[in-house]
């Protein structure tokens, strides 16, 4: 196990890292230094001695005082991130705004992890501030606010989910979401 992660160059934990360090100093100093596994008991007395002191270290655990106060940074940023997301979530699913946007994303981590370019008309329809003729009626800048296809108001959800104007337009961005890991 530790031979492979020596060996992986995205592992940076504090006792790798030293590890790493070690033979690159004495690799400066001329030593020559080879990495392999050795078969417990194969009377090799280096790795014998090294047997017998880790079985020992594992018999004494209760009575040493160990302290491993090193942190990697991979850790740290993981859990700083994991409270963000818990706390956007919560933020997220308690505000009365952005309801629309809500109901097509009620998760924040999902929503970071689907590959949706995000371009103005995306932003404009999951917000509920396209040009929708329900939106333009809220503003006053049109008289009716029914769709083309006189179904009912044309709204965001409408277009996406009912309309048979916008059918086709609907199916792909379905089948996009959903592949690029959406719901």
């Amino acid at each position: 196990m530790t031979l492979a992660l020596l060996k992986n160059n995205s592992t940076h934990s504090f006792l790798i890292e030293e590890i790493r360090y070690k033979v690159q100093h004495l690799t400066m100093q001329n030593w020559l230094i080879h990495f392999g596994w050795v078969k417990e008991n194969s009377g090799i007395e280096g790795n014998n001695v090294a047997d017998k002191l880790a079985k020992e270290a594992a018999q004494d655990l209760d009575e040493q005082n160990i302290v491993y106060n090193r942190i990697p940074t991979t850790t740290v940023a993981n859990k700083i991130k994991t409270k963000g997301l818990i706390k956007w979530q919560t933020q997220w699913g308690s505000t009365e705004k952005g309801a629309l946007c809500r109901s097509f994303f009620p998760l924040v981590e999902q929503r970071l992890k689907t590959k949706i370019p995000i371009t103005l008309e995306f932003t404009a329809i999951v917000t509920g501030h396209g040009k929708t003729k329900s939106y333009l009626h809220r503003l006053k800048l049109a008289d009716n606010l029914t769709c083309p296809c006189n179904e009912r108001a044309q709204t965001p959800e409408h277009i996406i989910y009912e309309c048979k104007i916008w059918k086709q337009q609907s199916c792909s961005l379905k089948q996009h979401t959903r592949a690029s890991g959406g719901y």
